[in-house]
């Protein structure tokens, strides 16, 4: 019997993507739920795509707590970026902003995106189905 490891989805949720755009320069901001036992990192796939600085902020009824991420990691064999924290992650609702650059041809399939699915080569996200169901994509230059 094998033990098949949980998805993505399975440790964070996003509910909401909002990518600005500047001369090359993307910055993305992801909100959702940070699902499962707390931990010291959240992991989100990308392919090819380099994270330049990355704040992850716990949003709860006491206000927004910032997480220093003290290193970001980027496993192109598992088509991953794992941003870890240096204080733990519990259960709750997140803010990731991301930035990170993209060359002119994929900044133009970036901004034709649309209503579409993102594709890990242009965004670091939770490309699993389960997680487009809900998500919403907004796209401003």
């Amino acid at each position: 019997m094998t033990n098949k490891s949980a998805g993505l989805y399975e440790l964070f949720r996003p509910a909401k993507y909002s990518l600005s755009i500047s001369e090359g320069a993307c910055r993305l901001v992801i909100e959702g739920q940070k699902i499962g036992p707390p931990s010291k990192r959240i992991t989100l796939h990308q392919k090819s795509l380099k994270i330049t600085s990355a704040i992850i902020i716990r949003q709860d009824k006491k206000g927004s707590i910032g997480q220093e991420v003290l290193r970001i990691n980027h496993l192109p064999s598992f088509e991953q970026v794992r941003l870890h924290t240096t204080g733990t992650l519990y259960p709750g609702p997140y803010i990731i902003e991301l930035n990170y650059r993209l060359d002119p041809e994929k900044l133009h399939t970036l901004k034709n995106l649309a209503d579409e699915k993102p594709h890990r080569d242009l965004l670091p996200c939770i490309d699993e189905p389960e997680a487009w169901d809900s998500a919403k994509v907004v796209i401003s230059e």
